[in-house]
């Protein structure tokens, strides 16, 4: 049955605009090309930045016939890159490709290379190593004029030769496949250095976090422990599927929660550690820690929902809570989860008005405010989690 390469590369262009990982969209192009083509193997030799050199990262074919991947690694005075990167050899390639017996009929032709003594010895060269691959078809794939890669392609399945439609297919495939692997690189590249951010804007979080525990002296390590907890009740909700939580709910749960207190940078120390009971002022003061976190996170646009749970941790199930009397549902989820943790932090830590309360002791009150204090599925789960021994 004859191949509807039009379609092919539609097909292809459309699979590779979904695929950020280069190594996967190498492998999907590779694999089409062995079942819709039937060659016997297809591999790719590709540019490698930090080992500057160009190495067959991945191959797909029968076993014994295609290049072990990782095997083959050529650095740019290879032959056959040599032929590549030097566009005066383009009048070599047959639709766009390097075919092994073009470079036979030429070497065979004595009268071709007068005056060209150093291109046939470059041809002897490439014939030696395609013939080492066992590859008969080797089309380059460019980004700007850039060589990022060479499709190396072993015989066809029933030994003929390759038509001028499948050549000019592999050809726009390669342009296809070099502009999709620059993009993925880019897209790798960028999930890296969100992911070194990230560790650094949550070391820094951690940094500040620690600050604002040292204000109080009677809640050191408070932070860490209500995120801990926090955490816990997070993943446990995602494990038990009771309501949908995705993984950026948990990472700007995971930054609300270390953040949660830092409007008390806001909050003189002589009220923060006065072992007496505070007065009315007092408590104003200390009360305004959400507002005065929210208002220091503002600025940052893509903490949107870690400042709900910093400004909404202390609002209560049935809206006696501050700062905006929020009731029910109405409060945030992530306000509610950090709520919970930081009242059983709160309940089994020593504070200078009382001694701490046993665990046991602690989630009986929790329970008994269940629907009034706190949302009553987190109740249930941090209870689940008190069972089990994780708290």
């Amino acid at each position: 049955m004859r191949i509807n390469y039009k379609r092919e590369l539609e097909e292809a262009a459309r699979t590779m605009i979904l695929v950020h990982k280069p190594n996967t969209l190498i492998r999907l192009i590779l694999r089409m090309i062995v079942r819709k083509v039937k060659v016997e193997h297809a591999g790719i030799l590709l540019y490698e930045k930090s080992r500057d050199c160009f190495i067959v990262t991945i191959t797909r074919g029968q076993i014994g016939s295609k290049i072990p991947a990782g095997l083959v690694r050529l650095d740019k005075h290879s032959p056959i890159i040599r032929f590549f990167d030097d566009s005066n050899n383009s009048f070599l390639l047959e639709r766009g490709a390097l075919l092994l017996a073009k470079i036979n009929a030429q070497l065979s032709d004595t009268g071709f290379f007068a005056g060209k003594e150093e291109l046939e010895k470059l041809l002897i060269a490439i014939k030696f190593q395609m013939k080492s691959f066992d590859t008969v078809v080797c089309v380059p794939a460019y980004y700007r004029d850039n060589l990022l890669g060479i499709l190396m392609l072993g015989e066809k399945v029933n030994k003929k030769t390759f038509k001028r439609d499948e050549l000019d297919f592999f050809n726009a495939l390669a342009n296809d496949v070099a502009m999709a692997l620059r993009n993925a690189f880019l897209f790798e590249d960028l999930q890296l250095e969100i992911e070194r951010n990230k560790k650094l804007f949550l070391e820094t979080t951690m940094a500040l976090s620690a600050a604002i525990d040292a204000k109080d002296h009677y809640t050191r390590g408070h932070t860490m422990r209500v995120t801990e907890y926090s955490l816990a009740i997070c993943k446990h909700i995602i494990a038990e599927s009771s309501k949908k939580l995705d993984a950026k709910f948990l990472d700007d749960l995971h930054v609300s929660s270390l953040l949660h207190d830092v409007g008390k940078i806001g909050v003189p120390e002589a009220i923060l550690n006065k072992i007496g009971e505070l007065t009315d002022e007092e408590r104003k003061k200390i009360n305004e820690h959400c507002v005065i976190g929210a208002m220091i996170l503002e600025p940052i646009k893509a903490l949107d929902e870690v400042i709900l749970g910093v400004k909404y941790h202390h609002e209560r199930y049935d809206g006696s809570g501050y700062p905006e009397g929020l009731k029910g549902e109405a409060i945030p989820f992530i306000a509610s989860i950090i709520s919970v943790a930081d009242s059983y932090d709160a309940m089994t830590t020593d504070r200078p008005y009382r001694s701490a309360f046993t665990k046991e002791q602690a989630m009986i009150e929790i329970e008994r405010c269940a629907g009034t204090q706190f949302h009553p599925h987190l109740v249930s789960v941090l209870a689940a989690l008190y069972k089990r021994g994780e708290l």
